[in-house]
């Protein structure tokens, strides 16, 4: 089975790194790539998956096994109270 993963902050330079790892990764595949908005990479190609601004990671998030979020705490909290991560 392979583990879908989409990572946040994958263009940044730790976020590269970790997209380039799962890409090389047989049982691995990337399915979604999350950029900051106003960065100028949104829609590029990353590894062939489609780069989306933080108004697309609910998408993201519904296709992935796995979120990496390198992005800073305040914005990873922030995500997860608009999505409903870790209520009840």
């Amino acid at each position: 089975m392979v583990i879908r993963v989409a990572v946040a902050r994958a263009t940044g330079k730790l976020g590269s790194i970790v997209c380039d790892l799962v890409a090389d990764d047989p049982e691995l595949e990337l399915t979604g790539a999350v950029v900051s908005s106003g960065g100028g990479h949104e829609g590029e190609s990353i590894h062939e998956v489609a780069a989306v601004g933080p108004d697309g990671s609910d998408r993201v998030l519904k296709d992935c096994d796995v979120y990496v979020d390198l992005t800073s705490p305040e914005a990873a909290i922030g995500r997860a109270s608009d999505s409903g991560a870790g209520t009840s």
